[in-house]
C-alpha cells in the first residue's frame, strides 16, 4: 500500500511538471487554509493475554490552518474527524478462555501541530512535514448504567433524560509525511500527501499505527 501511494504521488508530480517550469509563487507572510478527505488504512494490533483490536480502513475529512514563515517553511494545525468500524476481542482477566467480541464503530478526532518544509518555490512543490499532537478515541460503548438528569424547561415543563458515559481515551501522537503541492493561478492550491503517525501508548496496550493518504484543496490569503 505504501509503494502504491508513493507511486501515485510521483505520477502526480510528472503530470504537473511542465507548468512548474514557468511560474513562481511567493508564499511569505501568507496564511493557508485547506479542507479535504483522508483515507486512513486499516490496522490490526494485539494486546496482553491475546486481546486484539482490528480497525477497518475509513474515509474521513479534515482541515488545516497554517502560516508561511517564508517560501519554504510553514507552521500549521490539523483537525481530522473519522468514524472507523472496529472489532475488539476482550479477554476475561480471571478466565482467559472466556472472551467478549465487540463489533462496533468508534469516533476519532486528531488535533496536531506540524512544521512543513516546502522544498521548491515554484507552483509544483514537494514537501516534508513532521509534528506532534493528540488523538481522541471514543469506543461508543457504555462503561456503566445511564445517568438520569431532570430539569425544568420554560416551554415543555419538567423533563428527564438519560446520559451515557462511554469508554474513551486521548493519546499523544507524533509523526509526519511527504507529499506534493500544486498552486493554481490565483490563490488556490491542491495537496496530496502520505502520512504516518505513531500513538504514544504505555507498554501494556496494543500499539496501532495511523497511516493515511490526504487530498486537500486550499486557499492562500
Amino acid at each position: 500500500m505504501r509503494r502504491k501511494t508513493l507511486t501515485t504521488i510521483a505520477l502526480f508530480a510528472v503530470a504537473l511538471l511542465p507548468a512548474s517550469v514557468f511560474a513562481q509563487t511567493d508564499r511569505t507572510g501568507n496564511w493557508d487554509f485547506t479542507f479535504g478527505a483522508l483515507y486512513q488504512q486499516g490496522n490490526d494490533s494485539t494486546g496482553l493475554m491475546g486481546s486484539t483490536l482490528d480497525v477497518d480502513g475509513v474515509v474521513g475529512f479534515g482541515m488545516n490552518v497554517g502560516y508561511n514563515l517564508n517560501n519554504h517553511f510553514n507552521i500549521s494545525a490539523d483537525f481530522d474527524f473519522l468514524r472507523p468500524d472496529y472489532t475488539a476481542v476482550l479477554v476475561d482477566d480471571s478466565l482467559p478462555q472466556n472472551s467478549t467480541v465487540i463489533d462496533h464503530e468508534f469516533s476519532q478526532f486528531n488535533g496536531r501541530l506540524k512544521a512543513t518544509w516546502n522544498i521548491l518555490e515554484g507552483p509544483l512543490v514537494p514537501f516534508v512535514e513532521a509534528g506532534f499532537g493528540w488523538s481522541t478515541f471514543d469506543s461508543n460503548v457504555t462503561d456503566g448504567p445511564p445517568i438520569t438528569g431532570c430539569w425544568w424547561h420554560p416551554y415543555w415543563g419538567y423533563i428527564c433524560s438519560n446520559f451515557y458515559s462511554t469508554y474513551s481515551t486521548t493519546e499523544k501522537s507524533y509523526g509526519g509525511g511527504l507529499g506534493l503541492r500544486y498552486e493554481f493561478r490565483g490563490n488556490s492550491f491542491l495537496k496530496l500527501s502520505y502520512n504516518i503517525w505513531e500513538l504514544d501508548y504505555d507498554s501494556t496496550r496494543a500499539e496501532p499505527q495511523l497511516e493515511s493518504t490526504r487530498l486537500e484543496y486550499g486557499w492562500r490569503f
